[in-house]
């Protein structure tokens, strides 16, 4: 991935910035920020209201604006051009809403129910944080958000994964409208459950704290590198590793980058309702059992991949998903785009040479 000079620079006070962050044990804003929070998980999912009720506690403004289905999966889909209907009985599946609050014939675009800082999208996770900036940030704050945070993600989202990741490309969008954005994901919890359930001491707090902790030392460091929280078209892929109860706080954070080890492994099965993975997934959305269909699923790793299938081999430590592994809090700098490597872009300069010009 390509990286401008003001990332390079910003690099190399990534390790003191992390520390900081680490050290940190009180979030105490030089400043309210305006926050956006998004995820691909819906709108009544435990993370995201976990973090709002944190970040609002911090001092911030904070809203949710997310899908109302599970849109695990959904990577950068815009819902382009598709009118946003009322909700119908079926609409996840069982269900109108993901986590049962909503009814069949709620608007497609609402609050949840008593919570009018929880916008629900019946769309993508990309189209959700579009209505954020869009439309909610302006009815809440007058203005677009100054940050939005795409997560916490039920599991992590690292390497290869990242690509199709809806929590990934949720915080892209952001940051192709200058706007900065963090990706959250965590290996705890990893099973769904909506915002009524949580109760204090909840895996969920926990990571919630530790996002609020690195939002304080943005903020706190805003003028290092420019008056800006990120720089322009930068954002961060954070990913917590498995943690005790009670052991988020201790954490080290460590600079990582997106690298290629991952966590999954995409491929596609000719009936879904033999895939173990699925019958777990969907149990939910389909409580009758999972159709004889075809579909894609995932193995997971450290799972064996099945007969013909290859994890990409990436032992670098400092791969995020690697960094994960060995216990740190992962945290990648990311652009808004494709751009590749000036390393790449050099052979495929050797390669067209006097045919491109």
């Amino acid at each position: 991935m390509k990286r401008p000079a003001f990332a390079l620079k910003r690099l190399s006070l990534a390790p003191v910035i992390l520390a900081a962050a680490a050290a940190t044990t009180t979030a105490i804003p030089a400043h309210a920020l305006n926050i956006l929070v998004t995820n691909d998980d819906g709108s009544e999912a435990s993370t995201v209201h976990a973090l709002q009720q944190r970040l609002t506690a911090a001092g911030h403004n904070v809203i949710i604006s997310s899908e109302v289905c599970d849109n695990s999966g959904q990577g950068g889909a815009l819902g382009f051009l598709r009118p946003i209907g009322p909700l119908t009985a079926t609409n996840c599946g069982s269900s109108p809403s993901r986590g049962g609050v909503l009814a069949a014939g709620a608007p497609g675009v609402g609050t949840l129910p008593g919570l009018p800082f929880a916008y629900y999208v019946n769309s993508t996770p990309v189209a959700s944080t579009l209505y954020g900036i869009d439309i909610a940030a302006k009815k809440a704050f007058g203005k677009a958000p100054d940050l939005v945070i795409s997560g916490p993600n039920y599991g992590n989202n690292t390497g290869l994964i990242n690509n199709g990741s809806g929590t990934v490309n949720a915080a892209l969008i952001a940051i192709n409208r200058g706007i900065p954005a963090l990706a959250v994901s965590a290996e705890q919890p990893q099973d769904y459950r909506p915002y009524n359930k949580l109760a204090e001491g909840d895996p969920e707090y926990e990571v919630a704290d530790v996002v609020v902790r690195l939002v304080a030392e943005l903020e706190k460091r805003k003028t290092v590198g420019g008056d800006t929280l990120l720089p322009p078209g930068v954002g961060l892929n954070v990913n917590l590793p498995k943690f005790t109860r009670g052991g988020a706080a201790a954490l080290p954070f460590k600079y990582a980058k997106l690298g290629l080890a991952t966590i999954a492994l995409p491929y596609f099965v000719e009936d879904l309702s033999k895939d173990a993975l699925a019958q777990s997934y969907l149990a939910r959305a389909f409580p009758n059992g999972v159709p004889p269909l075809p579909g894609v699923t995932l193995v997971l790793s450290p799972a064996p991949a099945p007969a013909g299938l290859t994890y990409v081999a990436d032992n670098d430590p400092e791969s995020e998903q690697n960094v994960v592994n060995a216990g740190a809090i992962a945290v990648a700098v990311m652009q808004g785009t494709h751009q590749g490597s000036r390393a790449q872009e050099a052979v495929i300069r050797a390669k067209l040479a006097n045919f491109v010009e």
